[in-house]
């Protein structure tokens, strides 16, 4: 699926923390399909032999899919659909790209806001998912609500980026 053509190029300042965020998500899902094809194989020949198996995939999932997310938002390749923006011109589009920034800015703010909760509460508890592994459950909240307080920024910027060249 081709991105929508507004006519204009995405920002070339790519953070370096977002070009990490992109190597992670590639180590991740090595690991998580390394994770998985272990255990597939080690219980087909009678024993499992990676611990908290289950928790290891759940947790490489959230980092597979949210570290990716701020270097796709700064590159303006989210889905879309187009069966309805296709006939638009530039400036509709750049309108709608306006809204949908706003709107990403207060969806991911909300998100980050609700992961910095639950991190400050399993912080503060101490919890961990019970297993041979007992990983904390701050780990997974702390690199969500980072993760998408990036991602919130980033849209901060492109909202600002578009309401500025709008203006302009």
């Amino acid at each position: 699926m081709e991105p929508v053509a507004t006519g204009e190029s995405a920002p070339t300042g790519r953070w370096p923390v977002e070009r990490a965020l992109g190597v992670v998500a590639r180590l991740a899902l090595v690991a998580l399909g390394a994770v998985v094809s272990i255990s597939i194989v080690s219980r087909a020949l009678g024993d499992n032999v990676i611990p908290d198996d289950v928790l290891v995939v759940s947790e490489l999932m959230l980092v597979v899919i949210l570290a990716p997310l701020p270097l796709v938002t700064v590159m303006r390749e989210h889905i879309a659909v187009t069966i309805f923006t296709e006939r638009l011109g530039a400036a509709p589009l750049r309108l709608l790209d306006v809204f949908g920034h706003a709107v990403g800015v207060i969806f991911f703010s909300v998100l980050a806001w609700a992961f910095a909760v639950m991190l400050a509460g399993s912080w503060e508890t101490g919890e961990y998912y019970e297993g041979f592994l007992r990983i904390p459950h701050w780990l997974g909240h702390a690199f969500a609500t980072a993760a998408l307080a990036l991602v919130a920024a980033r849209l901060m910027i492109l909202l600002v980026t578009d309401v500025a060249r709008r203006a302009g």
